[in-house]
């Protein structure tokens, strides 16, 4: 260690001779990374790069996106009171979209079956389009006259005659309604409803034709992204760019979430969100951005309060926390040119590095002021304290880097990154309070003393070096180690019960709109938002593995491009063929006028039908259709009777026009789909076919899980029954499962290289076993400690904390270094062993750290607060560990004559320089 410190006494008294030089170096050295990080910093959200490179499911998720365009899309989750209301909102959406800011690759949430040229009734089930063939069958002398001339007089004749053929087959009074007389029955009750409604208050509502062609009016729901229970439709963004890319995907973001915003107005009913991949990487990246100025603001706040605290004077902790942001500012420039970026794990390193980095300031002033306090010139001071107190204070910063630095042989990339940014950041901070800020302390003039120094042997002198609190510790070491020995053995059983969370969602901040929406899904559609990925290179190992997917308990859908290939083809065109010479001549006839007279005569007729049906199914069983249809008779004909009779004109009037132009509709629609073509795959249209089908051939499919992917027991049960199936499978599932597995080996594995890497060093610097073990011990205890309090706390194990355990090893290892070494110090030259600088010094670098530590507490993603929770707790233990614990043992080891059996301090020339007893060296 003495050669070490004085190579550290060398660089010190470099920098005192030539303070305007160093001070104008690390200036210019922070002005030029100020420049480079607002040039060529970016924020990486993509999960992919979190990964190791070369990893096959990443390199075929990459290949995907290549051949089939963004897989990971910005989903619009609409939920309105009706399917209706929420294709309205959706249609406006796009329109307003599309006529913004931000340029689209598309916007979709349907597909639009006429795109297929009239081919739509293929894609209907067999079983649809036999009842279809049945209802017309049944009704074709009806239809007929109707179309001859369609209005509501003709529909009531039509309907009479109707119910009259059913009537006297003695289906309504026997009960045996067969599924021709229901649909009659519902659309008569549909009918009469409306009737009523259109002579006061006519609204333009659907009309009952939808119970007698429900093929037509299911039609007109078809193609649209829905939940499986239609509560909720789906539009599918995609920015020109590709997602992945923060800035772009949050300028994306931020225009949808706007226009959603301004058209609530006119849809008041209307609930929309944004989620998706895109959409729950940026909202996370975001609030952690936000989380990490607010906690870095936060913790140079309370660290200069400490400093205050510490020092009682503003002038030295102002320069030493002015040098710890010039500190920063230089790992933003080397961070900048090395890695490039910042991830959603790197982005809190300035919080978690103002704790630590002030450290280093912290060990320098004080052993500054006890050398000036016994009679040391400024710069004589600082040449001591680099030479003693240098070696404590390297070793400290080295076992907190090598802790973050050790991180860089873990195999996740995201955790890799962290570790060197981290790591760099505290290097940079120690060479800048080992340079820099002695600089400035020579530069700027010293307050003189309130009265003359202290002889350094002077009895007073060795009074105010010593700490009362820690010698009154030291003599009671029974009590002290029993309750270390409890919380130990508390601990031990604690750390038993503490749970692991692995859901991803768990670690966002409440109320994040994409994770609400994403959990919306979730629990209305049984599925994810994400999908795994597969894919085939002929069509017929598309149809095999399409099935193999189908039949995996975990999997709920399978998309691909046989999705647009209607099944039974043949059997189906018959059907239609069946059809065709029915439906193909109509014609709709001119609307007449509508005749008051003549539809009053016809409900007339129509209720006294009813009321004879009524009476022959008897009392004891009369239908409640037919008994709902003759109290809407009687009210209709009840409101012509009183009801003005050119409003009602009106009413009816407008009533009418809708019906037949709803009808008109429906006809047509099934009259464009006669003579369908056979469907191929080359008949898939453009757009979808870029989704499904690559320009070489090769085929997408979609496998949507059943079960929750998020979850890890949901996770690993999906990916793996996919595997089963094929072992090249990859999407955002599998991504996610792989990222959980490799950071879960990373924490182990970085946990304990950051402890062997600490136990190396600290060999190495002290070099005396039974001091190294010493040194280590408030570390060990600590660790344990903090782990065993997690479960008081309720705290659990994430994704985000697990790194805790690591950082409070590279960060509690100088506790008991800096204690150690000055007791070294204290027996080869002198003084006390508890030095009142040096446990000050350790105090409030305790402090300084959960300071630091306990600002991520005001973090609102939830996973940045639980890494603050645990880090605190970390250092509160181990500083307890370090200042209890820690002097009772070296008492117990040495004993009070060994570690103060010689007050002698070195002696210094006229000029405060240091002179070496032979004794002392």
């Amino acid at each position: 260690m003495k050669r070490v410190g004085r190579a550290l006494r060398a660089v010190v008294r470099l920098c005192c001779r030539h303070p305007i030089l160093t001070v104008g170096a690390g200036i210019g050295l922070a002005a030029l990374s100020v420049w480079i990080t607002l040039a060529r910093l970016s924020f990486e959200t993509s999960q992919l790069h979190l990964l190791p490179p070369g990893q096959p499911y990443v390199t075929r998720y990459r290949d995907y996106s290549k051949d089939f365009g963004e897989l990971d899309e910005i989903i619009i989750a609409v939920r309105g009171r009706t399917l209706r209301e929420s294709q309205a909102f959706a249609s406006r959406l796009v329109r307003e979209l599309q006529a913004g800011p931000i340029a689209f690759n598309h916007l979709a949430y349907r597909v639009a079956l006429d795109d297929f040229g009239g081919r739509t009734l293929l894609y209907l089930p067999a079983a649809a389009l036999r009842e279809l063939r049945e209802q017309v069958f049944d009704h074709q002398e009806f239809i007929e006259s109707f179309v001859a001339a369609p209005g509501l007089v003709r529909l009531l004749e039509g309907a009479n005659r109707q119910f009259a053929s059913v009537f006297a087959s003695h289906f309504l009074d026997l009960g045996l309604q067969d599924d021709a007389t229901a649909v009659d029955l519902r659309f008569l009750t549909t009918l009469v409803t409306q009737i009523r409604e259109a002579i006061s208050h006519p609204t333009l509502e659907k009309t009952p034709w939808g119970a007698m062609l429900p093929i037509a009016e299911s039609y007109e729901d078809a193609g649209y992204f829905v939940s499986d229970d239609k509560q909720l439709l789906f539009l599918l963004a995609d920015p020109v760019g590709g997602s992945g890319g923060f800035t772009n995907d949050r300028a994306a973001i931020d225009e949808i979430r706007a226009r959603i915003v301004e058209l609530r107005a006119e849809f008041p009913g209307i609930e929309a969100g944004v989620t998706g991949g895109p959409a729950l990487a940026n909202d996370e990246m975001r609030i952690a951005f936000q989380d990490s100025r607010l906690a870095t603001g936060l913790a140079f706040a309370l660290t200069l309060g400490l400093l205050l605290l510490a020092f009682r004077r503003l002038r030295e902790p102002l320069v030493m926390l002015a040098v710890l942001a010039l500190s920063l500012v230089w790992s933003l420039g080397l961070i900048t040119v090395t890695v490039g970026h910042l991830t959603v794990f790197s982005v809190m390193f300035i919080s978690i590095v103002v704790g630590l980095g002030i450290d280093y300031g912290i060990y320098v002033l004080f052993r500054w002021d006890e050398e000036v306090m016994l009679g040391s010139s400024p710069a004589a001071a600082l040449d001591l304290m680099a030479i003693r107190t240098g070696p404590g204070i390297l070793l400290g910063a080295l076992t907190a880097a090598a802790t973050f630095y050790v991180l860089t042989v873990t195999d996740f990339h995201g955790v890799q990154e962290l570790g060197f940014v981290a790591g760099s950041a505290l290097i940079t901070s120690f060479v800048a309070m080992l340079t820099v800020f002695p600089a400035l302390l020579v530069l700027i003039p010293r307050r003189p003393l309130a009265g003359p120094p202290s002889p350094s042997g002077h009895p007073a002198a060795l009074e105010r070096a010593d700490v009362p609190f820690v010698e009154f510790l030291t003599r009671h070491p029974t009590t002290v180690l029993v309750g270390a020995s409890i919380l130990t053995v508390f601990s031990l059983w604690s750390a038993r019960m503490i749970g692991f969370d692995y859901n991803l969602l768990h670690l966002q901040a409440n109320g994040t709109e994409s994770v609400m929406w994403e959990r919306h899904i979730i629990e209305t559609q049984s599925r994810s938002s994400f999908a795994g990925l597969s894919s085939a290179t002929s069509l017929a190992e598309l149809q095999r593995k399409l099935e193999a997917f189908k039949q995996l308990p975990s999997v709920a859908g399978v998309d691909s491009a046989l999705l647009f290939i209607p099944e039974d083809q043949p059997a189906k065109s018959k059907v239609i063929g069946d059809i065709r010479p029915l439906i193909a001549p109509l014609r709709v006839g001119l609307v007449p006028r509508l005749d008051l007279t003549r539809l009053t005569g016809e409900l007339e007729a129509l209720e006294r039908r009813v009321d004879l049906a009524v009476i022959e199914a008897g009392a004891g069983r009369p239908s409640p259709e037919l008994g709902t249809i003759r109290s809407g008779l009687a009210d209709v004909l009840r409101a012509l009777r009183t009801t003005n009779p050119v409003r009602a004109q009106a009413g009816l009037t407008l009533y009418q026009t809708h019906l037949v132009r709803d009808f008109t509709e429906k006809l047509r629609f099934l009259q464009r789909n006669l003579e369908p073509r056979s469907v191929t795959i080359a008949d898939v249209p453009a757009e979808l076919r870029r989704k499904f089908i690559s320009e070489s051939g090769r085929f997408l499919l979609q496998i949507h899980p059943k079960v929750d992917v998020w979850d890890r027991e949901g996770a690993i049960q999906f990916v793996n029954e996919l595997r089963s199936v094929d072992a090249d499978v990859t999407g955002t599932p599998v991504i996610s499962y792989e990222s959980i597995r490799r950071m879960e080996d990373a924490y182990r594995r970085g946990a304990l290289y950051a402890f062997i890497l600490v136990t190396i060093i600290s060999g190495v610097m002290i070099r005396r076993l039974r001091e190294t073990v010493l040194a280590l011990t408030p570390l060990v205890l600590g660790t344990l400690w903090a782990i065993g309090l997690m479960h008081l706390f309720g705290l659990k194990l994430n994704l985000a904390n697990v790194w805790g355990v690591p950082l409070i090893i590279g960060a509690s290892a100088e506790y008991g270094l800096n204690v150690v070494t000055r007791v070294i110090e204290a027996r080869a030259y002198g003084g006390p062993s508890f030095a009142r600088s040096t446990i000050m010094a350790v105090a409030f670098n305790g402090l300084s750290t959960i300071t630091g530590f306990g600002s991520l507490l005001v973090a609102h993603h939830r996973g940045i607060w639980s890494l603050g929770l645990l880090l605190t707790c970390g250092s509160l233990t181990s500083l307890v560990a370090a200042l209890v614990v820690l002097p009772v043992l070296i008492r117990l080891q040495f004993g009070r004559d060994g570690t103060r059996s010689n007050h002698r301090r070195p002696s210094r020339d006229g000029h405060g320089c240091i002179v070496h007893s032979p004794s002392a060296s």
